[in-house]
C-alpha cells in the first residue's frame, strides 16, 4: 500500500494539540506520513513522540510585515520541496494564504484550506481593517486555482468567501468543529463551585466586556453570582484585554479569573452554566467541551456560536454586543434547576451526535481520500 505525505500548516504548536491532534494522529493510522509545521514555542518534542515529523517556521501571525512573510512563504516552499507531500492541510487565514501562494508554484500539490473562524478580519470595521481585509480576499481570490479545497465550520463563512469571490460550489466541505473527546469530557459528581464559566482566550471580540456589564446589572438587582474566568489574554491579538483590567475586574469581586490551565475538565464539572457571548467565531471547542459535560450553554446569535448552542434547546441565544440580554438570560436560567438539567443532557446529546472526535476525524478521511482520487 502507497504511503502518502500529509503536510499539517497551523500557526502555533498550543492550537495543534489542543485542536488537532485527535484527527493528525487518525492519519498516522491511516498510513499517512504526517509532518506538522507551525511556530513552535514548547511543544516540538510532545508533538515528535506521538509519531510525527515537525519543522519549526518561527511564525508570527499578528505580522503584516511584507519582508517577514515574504520570508515565511520561502521558508514553507522549501520545506514542500524537502518533503513533497501530496496534501497540505493548513488552517487560520494566514497559513491559508500562504499555502495558497505557494501552491500556485505547486500545482501537482492538493490542498485543503480549514477556516476556522475570521475573527477580527471580519468584526473590526475600520480603514485600516477595511483595506487589509480587500487585500487579503484579492490575493486569496487571485491565487486560489484548482488544487485547492476548502473546508469551513459553518455556512456563514462559506457565503462570505462565496461573496468574495475566493470559492465556488465545487471543493467546498462543511466539517462542523474541531471535535471533542466525549469519553473525557463528561459529567460529574463534583460540586458546583461557579455558577458560570467563561474558558476561552481572553478578547473583546469574546464578549468579556458584555459579560462585565452583564454581572454588574445583576449586582444591582442583588443577584452575586460565582464566575470563572478561565484563560489568558492574547498579546499578538489586536482585541486582548490587558492583565491590569483583569487583576481590578478580580479584586473587585465581580468575577473570579484564572490564568489558563493545561485540563479544564474539573473546572466545568464544578460548574452550571457555560458563557461565551462572541462576536463571530469557526465552532467553538470552548462551548464543544462545556456541553459535552452537560452544561447549559449562554452564546450569542452569531456564526459558529449557534452551531452548537440552540436556542431553548441546550441553552439561550443573545444578541451580540447586548449585555442586557445576556444578563437577562443569565438571570432566567441560574435560578431554574430543571431547565438546566434538560439543556444540559440536550447538549450532551447533540454533540457526540455531530460533534465527538471520531466523526470529525472519519469526515477529514474522507476528504483526504477524494483529493487522492
Amino acid at each position: 500500500m502507497k504511503k502518502y505525505k500529509l503536510l499539517y500548516f497551523v500557526s502555533e504548536d498550543e492550537y495543534f494539540l489542543s485542536h488537532k491532534i485527535f484527527q493528525a494522529k487518525d492519519a498516522l493510522k491511516n498510513k499517512f506520513d504526517v509532518m506538522v509545521i507551525c511556530n513552535f514555542t514548547k511543544y516540538e518534542n510532545k508533538i515528535k513522540s506521538e509519531g510525527f515529523k515537525t519543522q519549526n517556521i518561527h511564525f508570527d501571525r499578528r505580522s503584516i510585515n511584507p519582508l517577514t512573510n515574504l520570508n515565511y512563504l520561502i521558508r514553507l516552499l522549501k520545506i514542500i520541496r524537502a518533503f513533497k507531500p501530496n496534501i497540505i492541510q493548513c488552517f487560520a487565514l494566514k497559513p491559508i494564504l500562504l499555502t495558497s501562494i505557494a501552491a500556485f508554484f505547486n500545482k501537482n500539490i492538493k490542498v485543503l484550506c480549514c477556516v476556522v473562524g475570521v475573527g477580527s478580519l471580519i468584526i473590526n470595521n475600520n480603514f485600516f481593517s477595511n483595506f487589509i481585509r480587500g487585500f487579503y480576499f484579492f490575493l486569496l481570490k487571485t491565487f486560489t486555482m484548482n488544487n485547492i479545497s476548502y473546508v469551513f465550520q459553518n455556512l456563514d463563512d462559506v457565503k462570505l468567501f462565496k461573496k468574495k469571490g475566493v470559492i465556488k460550489n465545487k471543493n467546498i466541505k462543511i466539517i462542523r468543529g474541531s471535535g471533542v473527546d466525549t469519553n473525557f469530557f463528561k459529567k460529574s459528581k463534583n460540586k458546583k463551585i461557579y455558577d458560570l464559566i467563561f474558558h476561552s482566550r481572553i478578547l473583546k471580540d469574546k464578549g468579556i466586556i458584555e459579560i462585565i456589564d452583564a454581572l454588574k446589572k445583576l449586582q444591582k438587582k442583588k443577584i452575586i453570582l460565582s464566575t470563572l474566568i478561565l484563560g489568558s489574554p492574547d498579546p499578538k491579538n489586536f482585541s486582548s484585554i490587558s492583565v491590569e483590567k483583569l487583576n481590578n475586574w478580580n479584586e473587585s469581586k465581580i468575577i473570579i479569573w484564572k490564568p489558563k490551565v493545561a485540563d479544564v475538565l474539573p473546572y466545568l464539572q464544578k460548574s452550571r452554566i457555560a458563557i461565551l457571548p462572541s462576536y463571530r467565531e469557526g465552532l467553538p471547542k470552548s462551548l464543544l467541551e462545556a456541553a459535552s459535560c452537560e452544561l447549559p450553554i449562554i452564546s450569542t446569535n452569531v456564526p459558529g456560536c449557534r452551531e452548537i448552542c440552540l436556542d431553548k434547546f441546550n441553552g439561550f441565544l443573545v444578541k451580540p454586543n447586548d449585555s442586557k440580554s445576556l444578563a437577562k438570560a443569565i438571570e432566567k436560567l441560574v435560578f431554574n434547576q430543571g431547565l438546566m438539567d434538560k439543556f444540559g443532557k440536550n447538549g450532551r446529546s447533540h454533540v457526540i451526535k455531530n460533534f465527538a472526535n471520531e466523526h470529525v476525524s472519519k469526515k477529514f478521511g474522507e476528504v483526504y481520500q477524494s483529493l487522492l482520487k
